[in-house]
């Protein structure tokens, strides 16, 4: 696993510029970090700096692919028409950033680079080579991904993005160092790694779409709201890798603990159910975690995913969403993979 960790000012500037515009109203909104950084900013905002997130927000709501944009000023490969639009019309902004973020979280970061980058990724390299073999995957594993170290907010876990089709991870990790905290921060690396070698699997993708056709949309279920189906059968798919909710296929690596268990989750979970406090995060981790044995056992075997792994998913699916109410709302607006 080729890693390389980097704590770059500029990358972290637009994270937060998007976020503070407010833009987004997909499942990847973060809803607490934008109220807490346009609580910071909001009393001493300029009227240029106002008409700049104004901005932002139009260009980005109206762009045919806005993370790829974004993912130009990450990257600091600015070549759209847009990405220049928002680079000029944003240097106004730039002071705010540094005054109420990036001057405190800025020594933090560097210990969280220095921490990941020494911890020892060689471990994981059977881990995924595995993984790659199950998913049939194209993904090379020689490929080096830069994984920018971003700032995070106060009670807030650690949070991680890959955008498709580029050579990067954006990781936010706890906004306090805490060295013993590295397992989860490892883990979150390795869920949106995992997603870039899942990226490289047509024959995944292809088995998603025809369970989804037969399960999900012959049923005419709709998805949780901020997500599509096709978000819902992939995240699945990682979380059952790994995630920070069960710690997935990869908690033997990580932690050293055994593989995760349905009898060790399923309480909780039914309690979080029962009391309607289940997030989308919950299901699909336990969609996840439904099918871990069945995958151990086909990685074990030398087996590649097949409809029988996928449809397990979709069954977690149609149990938790398909209700009266739901069935009756579907039908009037029909479910799309897509949307």
């Amino acid at each position: 696993m080729d890693v390389v960790f980097s704590v770059d000012k500029q990358a972290a500037f637009y994270y937060w510029l998007q976020i503070v515009a407010g833009w987004d109203d997909s499942s990847a909104v973060d809803a607490k970090s934008l109220a807490y950084y346009t609580g910071q900013i909001h009393s001493v905002l300029s009227q240029e700096q106002r008409k700049a997130l104004h901005d932002v927000k139009y260009i980005l709501q109206h762009n045919a692919n806005p993370r790829q944009l974004l993912a130009e000023l990450y990257a600091g490969n600015i070549r759209s028409h847009d990405a220049q639009t928002i680079a000029e019309r944003t240097l106004s902004c730039l002071p705010l950033f540094e005054a109420f973020v990036w001057r405190d979280a800025q020594k933090t970061m560097l210990r969280w680079r220095d921490l990941l980058q020494a911890y020892d990724f060689a471990r994981t390299n059977e881990l995924l080579m595995n993984i790659k073999t199950f998913l049939a995957s194209t993904f090379d594993l020689h490929t080096t991904l830069t994984v920018y170290i971003l700032p995070n907010i106060p009670d807030t876990g650690v949070i991680g993005h890959r955008i498709s089709g580029t050579d990067f991870i954006l990781l936010r990790p706890y906004i306090e160092y805490r060295q013993s905290a590295i397992a989860n921060v490892v883990t979150v690396v390795l869920h949106e790694y995992i997603h870039a070698i899942e990226s490289g699997s047509t024959h995944s993708r292809a088995l998603m779409k025809q369970s989804y056709e037969i399960c999900i949309a012959a049923n005419h279920i709709r998805p949780p709201h901020g997500f599509t189906w096709k978000n819902m059968y992939i995240e699945a798919l990682v979380y059952c890798f790994a995630n920070n909710i069960t710690g997935g296929y990869a908690r033997t690596v990580v932690s050293g603990k055994p593989l995760p268990r349905i009898e060790e989750f399923q309480r909780g979970f039914h309690r979080l159910r029962a009391k309607g406090a289940a997030t989308t995060n919950d299901v699909i981790a336990w969609a996840g975690l439904c099918i871990t044995d069945m995958v151990a056992q086909y990685i074990d075997e030398g087996k590649v995913i097949d409809v029988a792994v996928v449809d397990r998913i979709s069954g977690i699916y149609k149990d938790m969403y398909l209700t009266k109410k739901r069935a009756y709302d579907s039908i009037r607006r029909p479910s799309s993979y897509l949307k």
